[in-house]
């Protein structure tokens, strides 16, 4: 199988309620997420050779999940947004616009430059 990935940067700020450290406070990230996909490469058309076009899947993410979290205080979006419950509204929400003949692999969302968390789809 061939996969393809794209990576998407967004900024945000955020605060975690429930936790006992300094998270606790509000502040922000340089948020960097990985898409990656794996479907049949197109046989003709435009679009020949290719899974999926980079620039499709840039607007789609963009559209979907950039946007409504770029420059946001995400507490707005989440009542506890760790990468975790991000990452879970990430991953479902893409399966739901997603064309049928791609497959979600991977959604990493990367919080600082060493610290991600990441799903991995179970059925492939």
């Amino acid at each position: 199988m061939i996969s393809i990935t794209k990576i998407f940067k967004f900024d945000a700020a955020h605060y975690l309620p429930n936790y006992d450290g300094c998270c606790k406070n509000l502040h922000g990230h340089s948020f960097r997420l990985e898409i990656e996909i794996i479907g049949s490469i197109q046989k003709e058309g435009s679009k020949q050779g290719m899974i999926y076009d980079f620039s499709d899947l840039k607007n789609l993410v963009n559209e979907h999940i950039i946007d409504k979290m770029d420059h946001k205080l995400l507490n707005d979006i989440f009542p506890n947004p760790t990468a975790e419950n991000m990452l879970e509204y990430i991953t479902t929400y893409l399966m739901g616009v997603m064309d049928n003949n791609l497959i979600l692999t991977r959604v990493r969302l990367w919080e600082t430059d060493t610290s991600y968390a990441e799903w991995k789809n179970k059925n492939i």
